[in-house]
């Protein structure tokens, strides 16, 4: 896979995939984001978003600029994913590129933006274990392009004096929560706000969360994927909206 056949999806992937592996559980990782800008008040596109998993902490937001150009990066493309990180209130940006960047683009990033390096060789050498076809809605639907989900999340849970271990990730297209309960081995997705029963009677649920405070209220912000077992619940994923 060289540089100049390497289409800009599948470099966004692999770069989500090597975040996700780069930070912990307790980070959530969604490839092609869509949230809502703070200042803009308009959808934004963020290539990757690196977000807290269980709360809306915004301290720790991280959003990924994954740059496949012919051209070494420079003060224009910092200055843009600068602007970006304002609207999305992130506290940090990386900038990953192909083919290098200038002196210029790495002294005004030296602040808030790191910048990665990722070669044609190394994509060409990633491992795809980490991705499963979508099966939600993007899967059943003709018009669209179809999604691959990134399986960020493995969770072992502690279950009635046992353990069980499931794994979450989301379309990056569809953006659904994707589910994979190894008790029962059944895979299964979720949209926005909905419901599942796996095969091992435990019930799953997304529900979306509005702002409640200050001028903001009635905003969504934030879709919650959770697992009830019994009388016990776990808040296993969160997919910002804005």
């Amino acid at each position: 896979m060289q540089e100049d056949t390497l289409h800009w999806r599948v470099y966004e992937r692999i770069v989500a995939a090597a975040e996700a592996e780069a930070g912990g559980i307790e980070y959530s990782v969604t490839p092609n984001a869509r949230i809502t800008g703070e200042i803009s008040g308009k959808r934004r596109q963020v290539d990757v978003l690196i977000d807290a998993r269980w709360g809306d902490d915004l301290s720790g937001r991280i959003i990924v600029d994954a740059k496949l150009r012919s051209r070494r990066i420079d003060i224009r493309d910092i200055e843009s994913l600068e602007a970006m990180m304002k609207d999305c209130r992130a506290g940090r940006g990386v900038i990953v590129c192909a083919n290098g960047y200038t002196d210029g683009a790495l002294k005004r990033a030296q602040e808030s933006i790191t910048i990665k390096l990722l070669t044609a060789e190394e994509a060409d050498d990633f491992n795809w274990a980490a991705f499963d076809p979508c099966i939600g809605q993007c899967n059943e639907s003709s018009k669209v392009s179809k999604g691959l989900v990134l399986w960020d999340g493995q969770h072992p849970l502690t279950l009635g004096g046992g353990w069980a271990i499931v794994f979450t990730g989301k379309c990056d297209t569809c953006h659904e929560f994707h589910i994979w309960c190894w008790d029962c081995g059944e895979r299964f997705a979720l949209s926005s706000e909905g419901e599942h029963q796996c095969d091992c009677e435990r019930t799953w649920v997304s529900a979306i969360e509005e702002e409640t405070e200050g001028g903001s209220k009635g905003q969504l912000n934030a879709v919650h994927l959770l697992m009830t077992d019994g009388d016990e619940v776990f808040s296993l994923d969160r997919r910002a909206l804005r």
